[in-house]
């Protein structure tokens, strides 16, 4: 079985390194920690805390040369920027890649000895997430190596909030299947599901992973206009969107409000006698990932609610 130690990072790809940093900085709070430009492995980029938590952290990279990975990456998308990969720790590089060559997972991208990069989907159904994996005794698997420290700097306006990132979410064709896999794969486990008819065009569950509080929800297609189904068709089994918790829901709101920041998909409503809300950004407001923003009141509520309330409310 694939062992992973914890989720190191969540890492995006931008042609604008600057414009997204200030972005991610301001109404997201994040917090730059370092950066680095490595002419050699023809990337730039950022690393950020996200608040609220210990060991969470979001990644910009920013090719510079169209021919390196990146660049091949974000020229595909039109230049697009997006979600590009999962950092994680593994116990055992070595080990790992042989799990992935025992799966039929092929290695897309990698630093013999330093770090792997796969996607971890059953390769039948095409190019899902990517993880890129490392073992233990070095930090650097993003071209980072001479990275250095950036200095503190306060943002202007008010931010989210955030809290930390909850969940990343994949849309795949049958829920069931994927949550096998990963699980025998990677040992993850299933802690929640909505009923089989609770949405009239989704399904979905959510898997803890080993090693770390960030968790990974499943969406699967129902029905014959199904959300989900037009996303795979168009994106095949990728991201779908990335979730933070935020500490306030009006502060958040007033953020977004303050920034010139729309959201839509507005659901509320209480599991227990507890209040819960939830939202989304879309991705051009947001560097190419849709992003899901959700508070309540009492931690667990919101997992445990149907959110069935209509999806075409604003929340501004």
């Amino acid at each position: 079985m694939l062992r992973i130690s914890r989720i190191d990072h969540v890492a995006a790809v931008t042609p604008d390194l600057s414009g997204q940093a200030e972005l991610l900085g301001g109404i997201f709070g994040f917090r730059p920690t370092h950066s680095w430009d490595n002419p050699a492995a023809n990337v730039r980029g950022l690393r950020f805390d996200v608040p609220g938590t210990y060991g969470q952290r979001w990644v910009l990279l920013e090719p510079t040369s169209s021919t390196s990975s990146l660049g091949v990456w974000l020229d595909a998308r039109e230049g697009r920027p997006g979600l590009h990969h999962i950092g994680a720790e593994v116990p055992d590089l070595a080990a790992a890649v042989h799990e992935l060559e025992r799966h039929g997972l092929e290695i897309s991208d990698a630093v013999p000895g330093r770090w792997v990069e796969a996607s971890l989907s059953p390769p039948k159904y095409g190019a899902g997430v990517l993880w890129r994996l490392r073992g233990p005794g070095t930090l650097s698997m993003l071209g980072d190596d001479d990275a250095v420290a950036v200095p503190e700097r306060t943002s202007d306006g008010p931010a989210l909030g955030v809290l930390g990132i909850d969940h990343v979410c994949q849309a795949f064709p049958d829920r069931d299947v994927l949550a096998d896999w990963f699980g025998r794969l990677a040992g993850f486990v299933e802690i929640w599901r909505t009923p089989d008819d609770a949405h009239p065009d989704m399904a979905d569950l959510v898997l803890a992973i080993p090693g770390s509080r960030m968790s990974w929800e499943v969406i699967a297609g129902r029905g014959t206009e199904s959300f989900v189904d037009r996303f795979v068709e168009r994106s095949g089994p990728a991201a779908h969107h990335v979730t933070f918790q935020v500490a306030d829901w009006d502060a958040a709101a007033r953020a977004c409000t303050a920034h010139r920041l729309p959201t839509f998909g507005h659901e509320d409503g209480t599991t227990d006698g507890a209040m819960w809300c939830h939202a989304f950004i879309h991705p051009k407001q947001t560097g190419g990932i849709l992003v899901q923003l959700y508070w309540e009141e009492i931690p667990g509520v919101w997992a445990r609610s149907d959110k069935t309330a209509p999806r075409d409310t604003a929340w501004i």
